[in-house]
């Protein structure tokens, strides 16, 4: 992880929020407005809470060998490419 990414420190999928530490230890709140399942894998759209911003982050849901979820954020350009078709294929 680079020195400038924040943390997650929480995600609630049941009331679609995620709580993000910035480096600057600043808390943001972010909205999961999509859950999108891709072949095996799932991602969740999120945007700031309190912005109108049309675009946001992906996070890809990730389970461990001992069944623990994990969030990673996407930054493989590739698979952000596949998500946003994915989106569009869903706004047709």
């Amino acid at each position: 992880m680079a020195e400038n990414e924040g943390v997650i420190k929480l995600i609630d999928e049941e009331e679609g929020i995620v709580v993000l530490e910035e480096y600057d230890g600043e808390e943001n709140r972010y909205e999961i407005v999509v859950v999108l399942d891709i072949d095996e894998d799932t991602y969740l759209i999120i945007v700031p809470e309190e912005d109108d911003a049309e675009e946001g982050f992906a996070l890809k849901v990730v389970e461990n060998e001992d069944g623990d979820t994990f969030y990673e954020p996407v930054v493989d350009e590739e698979e952000l490419k596949r998500i946003e078709e994915e989106l569009a294929k869903e706004d047709e």
